[in-house]
């Protein structure tokens, strides 16, 4: 079920008005109204289209007339005439909300803003050409030919369609979520001179294309089947907002035209929560963000070897112990803000919560199980995927001995089969990533189970193992309806098959057309532009890392995937942020690495190279939200 709740404030009879409009598929008998506001009725209570229940100090409950019921799309409507005082501000109407349902269950409804008695907005017409409408990433198209003297505070959705309800009430709320000071962009009931807004589906637009005409301030937006009208929707919730915020510098149209369609289809984003471990809200709210950047893609590291952060009921060993690090555990204190080590996980219902929340959002998520390599926390929580009689004989990268799942032993592939079945029943999305990177050079090459696997297979070395290992995973996934999804290395040893994989390519630029001209699908996530955990410069007090060297602002910003090769064409499906937690240990260095170099690779991945302007961009930028 989805409320919506408006509220007009009526200065001449020092009334409230209340209209609350069911915005779900269910149609809801007897329904009350609960809120809580600091401009209070006063007993008696003078309503009219309902009847005051209960009243305590802020609580307010109020009740439909006997046998009403609110039917999706429409709006039950009541006002009440005796109040403690007149309202001032547009903050003094429901801070919060919800529906008592006949049975008692609460469900909450989103509040508005409490909307003034006339109209804020001057819609005479400004040909102030120094303003532009504060969108990011840059729409494909915009011709705006006269702007609004003073830029309007909501748009009025005119439509009895639920489901666009629905979308606009997600649009509000994400705008609230991540501008708390704006107001909300949307009223579904208005009073007079509040500029409409008019939703139309239109077939002849791309699926994830849309387009908003101002006609004397009214707006209407058309949108293709796909998530065309989403886009539009928080394209409107930037100008609305920016414009409030930035009077000066962005404006909202009265006239003009916006046509507007994604460069790429794959614009991720990742996120590292095994090194540092992030807290359910917070990786909601880095979902939001990519909504409001018109993201699509959550790429959702969650295992690696420092710590393993989704619950596997076939194995509460990995939330247990291998979710954790500390002195008297397999897997010591690593990278954390301190030496006690640290641990946290989500439930399967939390990543489920992720999922749900993503695809409201138009993002979906693609998780990480980064295996064979990678595993030295599974490896300490499992000791029976451990062949006893290897020595400690290779060392990774980050330097973990021994810290990759053995190919020669059949628990690896019990282990993994049952691990991604799970994890496919949590994620529903295509692609499951399952890392292939790193293994180190020489891995397995002392162990006896090992050596004699490569006797009967006539397979040599680490390569050409770990891609015997990733093709049995390989299948397996299809086997579910899903494709593998991996880092560059699932190339190596022979790879895989290239019509059931999607590789991404992080280690230097030139591999994403490697990759494609070896007739792979690629996502381009270079270390060297799009590695947000990369220094910005060389200073010696600029936090991060530099195997790739540093990566300022401007560098990020002018990089482009689609540098001309030939082999890219239709194998390039986009582009990616990577953000790597090592250095990432309080929020504050978290905000200064991934933003704004998040929001230019947001650009790059809806914005054509012709339409990428740095100052326009930097800007705006600094307007966008961060965790």
């Amino acid at each position: 079920m989805h409320f919506h709740l408006d509220s007009l404030w009526h200065a001449e009879e020092g009334a409230m008005e209340f209209a609350l409009t069911n915005c779900g598929d269910t149609p809801v008998a007897n329904p009350r109204l609960v809120y809580a506001t600091l401009t209070r009725c006063l007993r008696p209570s003078r309503c009219t289209g309902a009847r005051l229940i209960r009243r305590q100090a802020n609580f307010h409950e109020y009740a439909s007339d006997a046998g009403f019921v609110l039917q999706p799309g429409e709006t039950w409507r009541f006002t009440e005439f005796n109040l403690t005082r007149p309202a001032l501000h547009s903050n003094e109407g429901p801070k919060s909300a919800g529906v008592l349902l006949e049975d008692g269950t609460l469900v909450p409804a989103f509040a508005g803003d409490l909307q003034a008695s006339a109209a804020i907005a001057d819609t005479n017409a400004s040909q102030n050409a120094g303003l532009t409408c504060g969108v990011l990433p840059e729409p494909q198209q915009a011709a705006i030919t006269e702007w609004c003297a003073t830029a309007p505070v909501h748009l009025a959705l005119r439509t009895d369609d639920v489901a666009v309800m629905r979308s606009l009430l997600q649009v509000a709320d994400l705008t609230r979520r991540l501008h708390p000071l704006a107001p909300t962009p949307f009223v579904l009931i208005a009073k007079d001179d509040v500029p409409q807004l008019t939703v139309e589906a239109d077939q002849t637009l791309g699926e994830d294309a849309y387009r908003i005409t101002w006609t004397e301030g009214k707006a209407t937006l058309q949108h293709g089947a796909g998530q065309g009208l989403l886009y539009g929707l928080i394209t409107l919730a930037q100008v609305l907002t920016n414009a409030h915020a930035e009077p000066a510098r962005y404006g909202v149209p009265r006239s003009g035209q916006i046509e507007d369609a994604p460069r790429h289809g794959w614009r991720g984003a990742h996120l590292d929560v095994s090194r540092q471990f992030y807290p359910l809200d917070q990786v909601l709210r880095y979902v939001d963000i990519l909504a409001w950047h018109k993201m699509n893609r959550f790429h959702w590291h969650l295992t690696d070897d420092e710590g393993w952060r989704l619950e596997i009921k076939a194995y509460p060993q990995l939330t247990e112990i291998a979710a954790h690090t500390g002195m008297d555990l397999p897997v010591l204190p690593q990278l954390g803000p301190d030496m006690t080590g640290q641990g946290g996980y989500y439930t399967q219902d939390e990543a489920r919560q992720v999922v749900k929340h993503a695809a409201r959002l138009g993002v979906e998520v693609m998780p990480e199980i980064d295996v064979p390599g990678h595993c030295a926390c599974v490896l300490g929580a499992l000791p029976d995927l451990v062949d006893q009689e290897e020595p400690e004989s290779y060392w990774s990268v980050q330097g973990f001995g021994n810290n990759a799942l053995n190919p020669a032993i059949e628990g690896s592939y019990t282990f993994a089969e049952t691990v991604l079945a799970e994890v496919c029943e949590i994620f529903p999305f295509e692609v499951v990533h399952v890392g292939g990177d790193e293994v180190a050079k020489g891995a397995w090459m002392q162990s006896p189970k090992a050596k004699a696997m490569m006797r009967e297979t006539g397979l040599k070395d680490t390569p050409e193992l770990q891609a015997y290992f990733l093709r049995h995973i390989q299948n397996f996934l299809i086997g579910l309806g899903r494709k593998l999804g991996g880092w560059e290395e699932v190339a190596h040893g022979g790879g895989l098959d290239p019509a059931h994989s999607l590789l991404f390519a992080w280690t230097t630029i030139e591999k994403t057309a490697e990759l494609a001209q070896e007739g792979y699908d690629v996502v381009s996530t270079p270390g060297q532009a799009y590695y947000l955990d990369m220094a910005l410069s060389d200073a010696w007090y600029a936090p991060g890392a530099s195997w790739a060297g540093f990566t300022p602002l401007d560098k990020t910003y002018a990089f482009e995937a689609d540098n001309g090769d030939a082999a890219l064409i239709g194998r390039l499906k986009g582009v990616q942020a990577c953000v790597w937690s090592e250095h990432l240990t309080t929020m504050a260095r978290r905000n200064h690495m991934i933003f704004p170099r998040l929001s230019a690779i947001a650009e790059a991945g809806w914005s054509t190279a012709e339409n990428k302007d740095y100052d326009r961009f930097t800007a705006l930028a600094e307007r966008m939200p961060r965790l």
